[in-house]
């Protein structure tokens, strides 16, 4: 008897040990944030956060962040892989100053969802969502504006690969919309679909290195300074059943270099529909063009 009493006393010893560790180290795989919540909760969904770098610091790799009402939850850096969905309900990120809104970065070859979440730049703002390490990223029913930097800013400088998948989104206010860069043997690739890039700055669409691809459908370029704009050697671009007009420069820029697709686009009102310094433009020959000094309304097909 005096055994099995030492033996029930060490087991509920280990019992209770474990039980107070468990909650200090464990992380949630849902978590919500509110505007009325609180950093210090566990994020859940009777007491959830105030912020997302307060939830996603309480979010195992893998889990979702959700909003439980619209509110403006800050800046956030994500070094795993997650979801924020805000969907139902809207979540906003003024990101003045820098860093950017949304900064993926640290650890490589993550899978991120951002869905549902308005970035505004204050007029400050450097970046909308950054994307510095090889990674797997999908941005869907985002608005991104009141940026001094690039809506979507690709910078990947170390091996590997980052694909960002955008659509059903929106970028306006900032120096370019979607901007691509890749170095030490890095590379980037962009899908974008149902996407409105306009009133930015600079270009639209902004491939700036070498081992940079896009593809863009279904998709408005209108009143940036270039629609698109393949500046970089060896970067290429298809542009497919998209709108580019009122470009202030270019609706589609071809650097040396580089290559361009298009096909099934309608060009408008552009101060040149397509500009070609050296690269490679092939048309799929239906492509809508309007031509300065022709008679108001007419078109060609290129």
């Amino acid at each position: 008897m005096k055994k099995l009493a030492v033996l029930s006393a060490l087991f509920g010893g280990i019992v209770a040990a474990s039980l107070s560790v468990a909650p200090a180290s464990a992380q949630a795989t849902r978590t919500w944030v509110s505007g009325v919540g609180d950093d210090a909760n566990p994020c859940s969904r009777t007491a959830p956060c105030k912020t997302f770098a307060g939830a996603i610091s309480k979010t195992a790799a893998n889990g979702k962040i959700n909003c439980l009402d619209p509110g403006g939850f800050g800046v956030v850096t994500i070094t795993k892989s997650i979801e924020i969905d805000c969907f139902a309900f809207p979540g906003g990120i003024l990101s003045a100053g820098s860093p950017g809104g949304i900064n993926i970065t640290t650890t490589a070859n993550i899978t991120v969802v951002l869905r549902g979440i308005e970035i505004h730049g204050g007029g400050s703002g450097t970046h909308g969502v950054r994307v510095l390490i090889p990674a797997n990223v999908t941005i869907e029913k985002c608005f991104i504006t009141g940026i001094v930097g690039n809506g979507v800013d690709i910078n990947i400088s170390t091996a590997g690969g980052a694909i960002v998948t955008m659509f059903d989104s929106t970028v306006t206010q900032a120096a370019k919309g979607v901007a691509m860069t890749a170095s030490a043997g890095g590379s980037a690739v962009a899908h974008i679909r149902n996407v409105q890039i306009h009133k930015v700055t600079g270009n639209g669409v902004s491939l700036d290195s070498a081992n940079t691809i896009a593809t863009v459908s279904q998709t408005l370029l209108a009143s940036n300074n270039v629609g698109l704009n393949a500046a970089g050697s060896g970067s290429v671009a298809t542009v497919a059943k998209s709108v580019i007009s009122n470009n202030l420069s270019t609706g589609i820029n071809v650097g040396a270099g580089a290559t361009v697709r298009m096909t099934d686009n309608t060009f408008s009102n552009n101060a040149n529909s397509t500009s070609n310094g050296g690269g490679t433009l092939l048309s799929g020959n239906d492509n809508k063009l309007d031509v300065a000094g022709a008679a108001p309304g007419s078109m060609v097909t290129q």
